[in-house]
């Protein structure tokens, strides 16, 4: 049991005081029995033993002789320790005194309880500190928490503290049952479990409009390593060997047991070393509520809330609070997915703030003032507006360039009607009504497959050409019939 061993323990320093004492006081009786220069044989009875008397007779008469020695030494002995006796009793008071006025303790006897149990040892497992739930649940503000060991001190599954001694972090200590050693304290305190934190960021849009928009965001203490392989491992959750606290009480173990203390969530002692220092002084101001700020602060403050307000800076406020499309990201998670992924890149393994990053979530995208809506509406009209006259202008634009596409094309469709007809025209010889209507198609068909003609020639157009084209067959042929057989007039 642990009471039986701290008992122990406080007995064998308080033996070896005794001890001390003992010493001492022989000392000042062999140097007073020096300084009287006693007869030994006189003062001890060494004359009257009688070796013919019974032994137990001798004895008898050598005790009440050193009886009586010691009787007439005592005073002398006395005064030669007064000035040490003294000592023994002001150094402890004085000390007392001191730390009471040190470390403003209730009473002296407050501060000479700590002296004592720092000196002699617990005679039992008290003070007793307990950690839980990520702050001190027993023991708060008391001097065990002020000053420091020796102490029992508990910390839950769900938490570990980093101590300090002398003005140095010297360990880390997660879920278990042990001391505190002498001015030995615990400086910080770690949450071991997931937090969870909604956070209201104020922002603006691409256009300049402020809008508000909600974060939830899940994050814990670190519980990635790097292996010797270099693989990021993730620890998981081990169970502690209730024989391990076989020594403590029942009562306070099965408390212990009850609480969850013998499954403790994973950590690494890195990142609670980490989060515990990460302490960003905010505001100057000294006694401000929010002057300080932790771990969980520095990771929702420090990274997400400046992250998200440049992501939603990128973009317009229309793109922002329109509604998911059939087949399409809803805008808020496409920029849930680009805020996940940049704090992930910012909080890597073994990063400076002890944290890793679970989950993000978005809210509504809020505009702040209804104000700002008709501000919003009114410079959306406006763009809209710039953009139809854009339009229009690009197809005003569009349409006077066909024509003229169009205008030249004809031009250059009469331009090549004209040379193909003009050696027909000017030729000395006679020309039927036949070969100018064969070269006219032709010259047709020519500017049909002309790639910047051909789409100024109709379907309607195309069809008549074809059909011109079968007469015009027949009547080579009838012509030619007609001068084999001399049917026409020559």
């Amino acid at each position: 049991m642990i009471r039986r061993r701290l008992g122990a323990e406080y007995l064998n320093r308080l033996f070896v005081l005794l001890l001390l004492v003992g010493l001492l006081f022989l000392l000042s009786g062999l140097a007073e029995f020096h300084r009287r220069q006693v007869n030994q044989p006189d003062q001890l009875g060494l004359a009257e033993l009688n070796s013919q008397a019974p032994f137990g007779v001798n004895v008898l008469i050598f005790v009440r002789n050193i009886g009586i020695l010691v009787i007439k030494l005592l005073p002398g002995v006395v005064l030669n320790l007064l000035p040490a006796l003294a000592a023994l009793a002001v150094i402890p008071w004085m000390a007392s005194r001191f730390i009471h006025t040190l470390y403003e303790t209730k009473d002296v006897r407050e501060a000479h309880k700590f002296l004592h149990r720092n000196v002699f040892g617990m005679t039992a497992p008290e003070p007793i500190m307990i950690v839980k739930e990520g702050d001190i649940a027993v023991g708060a503000g008391s001097l065990l928490d002020r000053v420091g060991g020796l102490g029992f001190l508990i910390v839950y599954n769900d938490s570990a503290v980093v101590l300090e001694r002398g003005g140095r972090l010297i360990r880390v200590v997660g879920p278990s049952l042990g001391f505190l050693d002498r001015f030995e304290r615990v400086w910080e305190v770690v949450d071991l479990r997931p937090q969870r934190w909604i956070l209201t960021d104020n922002a603006m849009t691409k256009e300049g409009i402020p809008i508000a928009c909600e974060a939830d965001i899940t994050f814990k203490i670190d519980d990635r390593c790097v292996d010797r392989w270099g693989e990021v491992q993730t620890k998981q959750p081990v169970e502690v060997d209730p024989r391990s606290f076989a020594d403590m009480d029942a009562a306070i173990t099965a408390e212990l047991e009850k609480a969850g203390i013998l499954e403790p969530l994973p950590y690494t002692d890195e990142a609670v070393f980490n989060a515990a220092t990460s302490i960003w002084i905010r505001i100057r101001q000294p006694g401000h509520k929010g002057r300080l700020w932790k771990w969980r602060g520095r990771v929702v403050i420090g990274e997400v809330e400046g992250t998200l307000r440049n992501i939603l800076a990128r973009y317009r406020l229309d793109w922002l609070i329109r509604p998911p499309r059939e087949g399409h990201k809803h805008p808020r998670e496409e920029i849930r997915e680009l805020l996940e992924q940049k704090l992930h890149n910012a909080l890597p393994v073994g990063n400076k703030l002890g944290a890793r990053i679970l989950g993000v979530n978005l809210g509504q995208i809020d505009v702040k003032d209804e104000r700002i809506s008709t501000q919003w509406i009114e410079a959306w009209q406006a763009e809209w507006e710039r953009r139809t006259v854009e339009s229009l202008a690009e197809g005003e634009a569009e349409m006077a360039r066909l024509q003229a596409a169009q205008v030249q094309a004809q031009a250059e469709m009469v331009l090549a009607f004209t040379e193909a007809i003009r050696p027909l025209v000017v030729s000395e010889g006679t020309r039927s009504s036949y070969e100018l209507a064969t070269r006219f198609v032709e010259t047709l068909w020519w500017m049909s497959y002309s790639p910047g003609m051909r789409a100024f020639l109709p379907p309607g157009a195309m069809r008549t050409l074809k059909e011109l084209e079968k007469m015009l067959g027949k009547g080579e042929g009838a012509s030619q019939q007609g001068d084999s057989g001399q049917l026409l007039p020559g």
